[in-house]
């Protein structure tokens, strides 16, 4: 569980191709919320710091610097995106207790080592969880009154063809199995039938104990839990399941409901906890390994209130990267 959280609505990220559109906020509470154990920086080129032996050591080899973070008991200093060529030194400083966000944030620039310094943001997943000649056998479609609406619809009001038509979409194309999709969320009950050889595997990795495929990450092969920073992404709140049934549950297989894309395949990333709540560094991290790891889309259905440079990083990455 995220410490010391308040709740905020959805936006929806998606970056595919050479798009990337962010949803504004229906709403928001006008306070902001931020881990008291973090804080996310990013040094100025140039500068003449021990970057590259700081994660093991968390000392910079800065006498200031370090002098300030031995003070404030700096406990690990992570890279965001480590494993990502062309991204430069933006780091997850983590104290071994609560810190003077504010105070400490304002010390840091005042030394013009950085272009940047910030809290580690909480955001949070939002959300709860007719017959046609072209529609499925999914014994719920019928509920499904988004994709055909033939005004009979009683659990809420029904206007006929308020829908998007998607029986009919399905005649042209119900999907390709070579497009990987990335659900950053609050995982995926990786056993679903809905989603039978669905899930992508790592097939660089080996599961044996080890990071054989040497990419910072052990044993990832059903994707990353970036909350609990373990290679076992599940579920354990509903709504990421949720998010990926609508896009993508198996269609046609007289189970349950039917998504918009019957053959895709989904990379599971989880990136908020049980109370639908994550840190935007872990956001930022799974944006980069899933572009490392070839996903074609992103779909990220969380949202916060304040704008966070590494996250603007993360998805300015991923723009950039269709480029290559």
């Amino acid at each position: 569980m995220i410490q010391e959280t308040k709740k905020y609505l959805i936006t929806l990220t998606v970056v595919y191709g050479l798009s990337c559109w962010v949803a504004p906020l229906v709403s928001a509470q006008e306070s902001v919320n931020y881990s008291k154990y973090h804080l996310v920086v990013k040094f100025k080129s140039g500068e003449r710091l021990d970057l590259k032996n700081c994660t093991a050591n968390a000392r910079f080899g800065h006498i200031y610097l370090d002098s300030i973070f031995a003070a404030n008991q700096l406990k690990a200093v992570i890279k965001i995106g480590e494993k990502t060529a062309l991204i430069s030194s933006s780091f997850l400083l983590e104290f071994d207790h609560p810190i003077d966000v504010e105070g400490l944030t304002k010390s840091l620039i005042t030394t013009g080592l950085f272009n940047y310094v910030e809290p580690n943001y909480i955001g949070q997943a939002g959300g709860i969880s007719a017959a046609s000649p072209f529609a499925p056998d999914d014994i719920n479609f019928e509920r499904q009154h988004a994709f055909f609406n033939d005004g009979s619809f009683t659990l809420s009001p029904s206007t006929e063809d308020a829908d998007i038509d998607m029986d009919l979409a399905w005649r042209v194309e119900k999907g390709d199995e070579s497009i990987l999709v990335a659900i950053l969320d609050t995982g995926v009950k990786l056993d679903h039938p809905e989603f039978a050889g669905r899930i992508w595997t790592n097939d660089q990795e080996t599961l044996d104990g080890t990071d054989s495929d040497n990419n910072g990450y052990r044993d990832d092969v059903s994707g990353w839990d970036f909350v609990n920073n373990d290679n076992d992404p599940s579920d354990d709140s509903g709504h990421g399941t949720n998010v990926a049934g609508i896009l993508a549950a198996n269609g046609n297989n007289n189970l349950g409901y039917a998504g918009v894309d019957w053959n895709c395949q989904l990379m599971i990333c989880k990136i908020v906890d049980e109370d639908k709540q994550g840190l935007y560094t872990m956001w930022a991290s799974a944006i980069y390994y899933a572009v490392d790891h070839g996903a074609d889309i992103i779909n990220m259905s969380v949202g916060g209130i304040p704008i966070s440079r590494v996250l603007e990083e993360a998805v300015a990455y991923a723009y950039l990267m269709t480029m290559v």
